[in-house]
């Protein structure tokens, strides 16, 4: 009898990792909801594992680059909403689809925090190539797993200019209760469970938890850093900005009042502290503004 039930146990904990892997951690591929209301240019960037693809939306003047990052199981297209007002203050924009999402392509088993590294860097790497991009100012902004995936990559890649990030996770406790979305239970054991799964299975275990440990990334940021994070945010409670006032060298912190985890950028003042931070750049301290 005891080892029908070992088996029995071992069944429902195969079928629950398929389960979590299938359905939680494993991202919908979304088609493009819109296209640019711009001229764009469809790019391309083949890599081993994959290819990613996206859009190129030039502006009139070359002051700089912005690439936009979207999270976990959105695409480009969601990425528009940021679009317009950077390209009427003269920055180029780059959209693409992270590995594994929308209309990129990806070879490997499970979609992680590294493929979503390794799409920024792949992307910083080709408007670096371009000459008709002016890749001397290149920005980041990245919505929530976006963004923590670009606070990563600035830890480290002296190419980016400046990063703004939108409604970011700071801890690998908001990534996976944010993943799991509409998953409700217990983080111990079942969030941990649900989190260690999802690293495992795309092979950045040890990586995430010590090279990326998100402790340090956060007080490692080597261009400006600027987290704008709504008080009103379910997914990614505003909690999450705690450890940015108190344990990062994140230049600004700002919390606004708009609801949800997309809608930051609604915010009546949202461009005009993104602009102001981009023009200032200066300050040791992090700033609030409520």
């Amino acid at each position: 009898m005891k080892y029908l039930l070992f088996i029995a146990f071992i069944v429902v904990i195969l079928f629950l990792r398929n389960y979590i892997i299938r359905h939680i951690f494993t991202p919908k591929r979304k088609e493009d909801k819109k296209q640019p209301n711009s001229t764009y240019e469809k790019i391309e960037m083949e890599l081993g594992i994959g290819t990613i693809r996206g859009w190129l939306i030039k502006s009139e003047r070359a002051r700089g680059s912005f690439l936009l990052v979207h999270g976990w199981s959105s695409n480009k297209s969601d990425m528009l909403r940021y679009a317009n007002p950077l390209l009427a203050s003269g920055y180029d924009v780059i959209i693409m689809d992270v590995l594994g999402h929308g209309q990129s392509d990806y070879t490997q088993k499970q979609v992680s925090i590294e493929s979503f590294v390794q799409s920024i860097t792949s992307t910083i790497d080709h408007v670096c190539e371009r000459p008709d991009i002016n890749s001397e100012a290149i920005y980041v902004l990245g919505h929530s797993m976006g963004g923590i995936a670009a606070s990563i990559v600035n830890s480290t890649d002296l190419r980016i200019k400046a990063l703004i990030t939108d409604s970011m996770p700071t801890s690998l406790k908001s990534i996976s209760k944010s993943m799991a979305e509409k998953v409700i239970l217990p983080y111990i054991p079942f969030g941990w469970l649900f989190v260690s799964w999802f690293l495992l299975r795309g092979g950045v275990f040890l990586k995430a938890r010590r090279e990326w440990c998100l402790e340090k990334i956060l007080k490692s940021q080597q261009s400006p850093a600027l987290a704008i994070h709504s008080i009103q945010d379910k997914k990614v409670p505003i909690s999450n900005v705690d450890v940015l006032l108190n344990n990062s060298n994140f230049k600004q912190v700002i919390k606004v009042e708009t609801k949800g985890h997309h809608n930051c950028v609604k915010d009546k003042c949202f461009w005009d502290n993104v602009f102001n931070f981009i023009e200032s750049n200066e300050g040791d301290k992090v700033d609030e503004v409520c």
